[in-house]
């Protein structure tokens, strides 16, 4: 929802106070709290292929050349503004709430969610834990 309002500001002069109309008509984003919105999968597929983010996470959101997707590593309210405000935007871009809603956001990440992973889980990777571990016999893990 978009709102818009004056913004004004209240300078004392001599006992007397003045306001001057800083900004008219300035506009502020509200959105609903990203954590407390159900996404629908069946949406999100739909959105994930129209934002054309298989473009840079595969069609599974874990094959392509971008950050790895699937399993999300972040809960939804933290996706959400991970989009909103990516670390690198020439390589991400940040999806404003005119660009695509929360809740289409939400939808997005419960398609993510609903994926399952073709990938082992890091604890499953013996020569990945030792490395992590720092074990000294991490050129020649146990068989």
């Amino acid at each position: 929802m978009r709102m818009t309002g004056w913004l004004a500001l209240g300078l004392g002069v001599s006992g007397a106070v003045l306001f001057t109309v800083v900004a008219a008509g300035a506009t502020t984003e509200t959105s609903q709290d990203a954590a407390a919105l159900r996404g629908d999968a069946d949406r999100g597929r739909v959105l994930f292929e129209a934002y054309t983010c298989y473009g840079c996470h595969g069609y599974t959101g874990e094959t392509g050349f971008g950050p790895r997707l699937n399993p999300p590593r972040h809960d939804q309210a933290e996706f959400v503004q991970y989009l909103r405000n990516p670390r690198n935007p020439r390589r991400m871009p940040p999806y404003q709430q005119d660009d695509a809603s929360d809740q289409k956001l939400a939808d997005i990440f419960a398609y993510l969610t609903s994926l399952p992973s073709a990938s082992p889980e890091a604890e499953s990777i013996p020569l990945l834990q030792a490395i992590l571990t720092g074990d000294e016999n991490a050129d020649n893990p146990p068989h």
